[in-house]
């Protein structure tokens, strides 16, 4: 895996039917920009970031959710706070078609101290961060989310540490693809298989399904981010270009 080369985003943002971008947000960069970003929100999100325990998940909410509505703003050139959403059988969140001339595909992120956030025109695209300095029972959970032959993949590993990016090379690369297909996590997370094997940044992701229909070949991305976080990136796009973008604020 080679890593990404993150740049300051133009002043105004376009996108061909080639081009996948990921937004990176740093949580802790734009606290001076909090009460500008909460004014973003609709009703309904303000809601639900007050629904949260913990202050510091609220305030993750409400970053993740405004940021998404300047970003893909940008792109349609329309005001963040007038766009409108619509929800999958899922979950999963799409502009709403009429506002979405461009066919923009969107997905969220986060972990840690990091959100991400992937757009593409391509007809699908899921995205996962995971922050692999924490604590984790990686064993134990190998034998709940990975297959018979990821199992034995892992089993033949003899370094700790190889051991452990393999576990989260595994995760980001099934959620990444659950959440490009829709499902998330309501999919038996066990009875999909992915290659573990260290790819270069972009490849082919081979997902054997039951369904004759489904498209079984999806575009891949892997990034390994400054030795803490694995990310994975899966789209539908048969040519596809990434380009990272990393944010502070997209206002003067």
């Amino acid at each position: 895996m080679n890593p990404i080369l993150w740049k300051k985003p133009p002043a105004k943002l376009s996108i061909s039917r080639s081009e996948l971008h990921v937004w990176r947000v740093h949580l802790d960069q734009v606290k001076d920009q909090h009460k500008y970003l909460i004014s973003l929100l609709s009703p309904e999100e303000i809601k639900r970031s007050e629904r949260f325990i913990f202050e510091r998940d609220s305030y993750r909410y409400q970053v993740t959710h405004s940021m998404k509505r300047l970003i893909l703003g940008n792109y349609l050139d329309c005001d963040a706070q007038y766009l409108r959403f619509e929800v999958g059988n899922y979950g999963k969140p799409s502009l709403a078609s009429l506002q979405n001339a461009l066919n923009i595909q969107f997905n969220l992120s986060h972990s840690h101290n990091l959100i991400l956030i992937a757009v593409t025109r391509a007809d699908s695209i899921g995205i996962d961060i995971e922050y692999y300095k924490k604590k984790l029972s990686i064993e134990s959970l190998a034998e709940i989310i990975f297959s018979p032959l990821e199992r034995k993949f892992f089993s033949e590993l003899k370094s700790q540490q190889e051991r452990k990016k393999v576990f989260f090379r595994c995760w980001t690369r099934k959620e990444a693809y659950l959440k490009a297909i829709g499902t998330g996590l309501t999919q038996d997370i066990s009875k999909i298989s992915v290659d573990l094997s260290e790819f270069s940044v972009q490849d082919w992701l081979q997902v054997p399904t039951l369904s004759k229909t489904e498209n079984t070949q999806w575009k891949l991305f892997t990034l390994d981010m400054r030795n803490a976080y694995m990310v994975a990136v899966v789209a539908t796009a048969f040519q596809c270009y990434l380009t990272g973008f990393d944010l502070n604020i997209l206002h003067e």
